[in-house]
């Protein structure tokens, strides 16, 4: 029982006030079940024993709890709502208290993006047509509210109209669609229901590389209440995975300016050509959900003026080994060009863009660049007005790798008492290559030579079989010198033409003697048995070893490779004696781990011995 108070006094100074202590999803849906485990290091057997564990939890119903786990089914709150759960955790051994607070995600909030360089021509363009009033319903599966004729609609309908004037009570007359001027022009009239969901859907095909996409509308909020639209934008493939998603904006009602333009960008992945876009209401709520849609928007976004390393897509990254040349294209992404006397200057960095310079003569809008040395280079395009050079854009950059094959030379050691074949690997990578994902796959070719001991001379990693050696004896002089094989490695890069390189493998093959350790020595310094060191250890490089007292308190460690520096004169560190007595020592023999005779007549790598004064 007094063993039982001092571990608690001694938890109790522990005391800890921590935040989230816990394993588990933190932002979740609203209705979803989820388990959350204890995340503790003090955590063990005495608290599992004797701690009184107390959960608390708010916005989740608790369906099982161990004192270290628990399972909350958090619970369902209006879709229109985002929310927050706390898990609150005590334990009365330590006084540890923990509190993780998790997110109840319904939505996101969008953040509007645009394109920061130039629009290209739309992928598609939509402004509903124009016509005399209703217009007529949109196209099967291009929305999912229900037609009326009629621009007095209730919530869950939908109509075409080129104005909004007497429509219903409280709705804001819009004279014209987003257009000024265009009086006949439609507008997409949508009254929304109380339920999230699907608005308009439209497919856009025929899409190309650019850099990034931009998705934009114009709505118009019709209703002042303090319900407001809230609308996301998203996009799927044809194969209906999601490719990118707005987040919500919420359409503010504005009786001077009440077109707003809501747009957001994203990559279109790699080979799609085509994609679905769909507008969302999260709205969940009639009251004020009601609103406008015209000029949808999905456009490609390039520089201001473009470069690429070919003519009919854009191509940022180009490969080469040794030296190379590479043609650097420029274009207009947009018919009209911005300057009326256009110059050109192509520049480049060696410094993965910091700096930039002007490369000499190279002021046309397509030009061929030659690097003779090995390195990363960076091109891009400089271009201005002739007669007013403040004016002037700066396209995209173009990476050059210009490559070199390296082979690491390597040294292999052998053992004639671990006669067993193993493998040499060969060594050796690109240096100044592509590392991003996406880089190109190299083949490459091997030759080993000469031929002797190896299985195959044309792969990365053959084996080698060296002959049998006969073990010298333990107490001979000295161990006999290794044998010393040495081969070439030639490897190509097939990718490149003379994309090659070789470098020298060396195999040495020791024939150790075997290694015995004493059981006692005397440091008094008469010259007789004075160090403690495994004999013969230095036939091994790459041995290491270890002494400790009998407190476990490591007094002595070597790596060699000299006997004499894997000697143990019997001092500590600082110089002063080590007392007699009995002390623990452990070796790694590299190569021949059983290759040992110690004093206790096994192969055993551990084993004591006696400090004796």
């Amino acid at each position: 029982m007094k063993l039982l108070f001092l571990i608690f006094f001694c938890l109790q100074s522990l005391f800890v006030n921590a935040d989230n202590l816990f394993n588990g999803e933190f932002i979740v849906t609203p209705g979803t079940t989820h388990t959350y485990t204890l995340n503790f290091p003090e955590w063990n057997s005495i608290y599992e024993n004797y701690a009184n564990v107390t959960w608390n939890v708010s916005n989740g119903t608790v369906i099982t709890s161990t004192k270290t786990s628990i399972t909350i089914q958090w619970d369902n709150i209006p879709q229109w709502l985002n929310g927050e759960g706390t898990i609150d955790w005590y334990e009365d051994l330590g006084g540890t208290n923990s509190v993780g607070y998790v997110e109840l995600r319904n939505f996101v909030v969008g953040v509007l993006s645009t394109c920061n360089g130039v629009l290209g021509t739309p992928a598609n363009f939509i402004n509903f047509g124009f016509g005399t009033n209703p217009g007529p319903p949109l196209s099967p599966g291009s929305i999912s509210y229900q037609y009326l004729p009629v621009c007095n609609i209730t919530p869950g309908y939908y109509t075409l109209s080129n104005n909004t004037i007497g429509c219903n009570s409280g709705w804001r007359g819009l004279i014209e669609d987003h257009t000024p001027g265009d009086i006949d022009g439609y507008m997409l009239m949508i009254d929304g229901d109380n339920q999230r969901g699907e608005v308009y859907r439209a497919t856009v095909t025929g899409l190309t590389q650019a850099f990034g996409f931009e998705f934009s509308a114009y709505l118009a909020n019709l209703n002042a209440a303090d319900e407001r639209p809230n609308i996301q934008f998203e996009v799927y493939d044809m194969a209906n995975n999601l490719i990118g998603s707005s987040g919500y904006f919420t359409v503010d009602y504005d009786i001077n300016d009440p077109w707003k333009r809501l747009s957001f960008m994203f990559n279109l992945p790699k080979g799609t050509t085509s994609v679905q876009i769909i507008l969302v209401n999260e709205n969940n709520n009639t009251l004020g959900n009601d609103f406008v849609v015209d000029d949808i928007s999905f456009a490609p976004c390039f520089p201001p003026i473009l470069a690429s390393f070919s003519t009919t897509d854009i191509t940022e990254k180009a490969y080469t080994c040794n030296n190379g040349s590479v043609q650097l294209y420029s274009r207009w992404p947009t018919p009209t060009i911005p300057f009326g006397n256009p110059g050109f200057q192509w520049q480049r960095s060696a410094n993965n863009g910091a700096t930039w310079q002007n490369i000499v003569g190279a002021t046309t809008m397509n030009y061929n660049r030659t690097e003779t040395i090995e390195g990363i280079y960076k091109y891009r395009m400089y271009a201005y007005d002739i007669n007013n050079p403040s004016q002037n854009f700066v396209s995209n950059s173009l990476t050059y790798y210009v490559q070199k094959l390296i082979v690491n030379s390597k040294t292999y050691d052998f053992y004639g008492c671990n006669p067993t074949s193993r493998e040499l690997s060969a060594s050796y990578y690109m240096q100044f290559a592509d590392t991003d994902a996406g880089a190109p796959t190299y083949n490459y070719n091997f030759t080993w030579s000469p031929a002797t001991n190896l299985s195959n001379t044309t792969i990365s990693n053959p084996t080698i079989s060296l002959p049998t050696l006969t073990p010298p004896p333990m107490n001979s002089p000295t161990a006999p010198p290794p044998t010393i094989y040495n081969y070439n490695l030639a490897i190509s890069n097939t990718n490149f033409v003379g994309c090659n390189s070789s470098a020298n493998q060396i195999a040495r093959h020791f024939n150790p003697r075997k290694v015995a350790i004493p059981t006692a020595f005397t440091p008094d310094g008469d010259g007789y048995n004075d160090l403690f060191r495994p004999i013969n250890i230095q036939d091994y490089p790459g041995s290491e070893f270890w002494v400790w007292n009998r407190y476990g308190n490591l007094v002595f460690n070597s790596t060699g490779p000299t006997l004499a520096a894997f000697s143990w004169n019997g001092n500590y560190s600082n110089g002063q004696p080590a007392d007699p007595g009995n002390y623990v020592w452990k070796i790694v023999v590299a190569g021949c781990p059983n290759n040992i005779f110690n004093g206790n007549g096994t192969s055993n790598p551990y084993g004591n011995v006696q400090l004796i004064r």
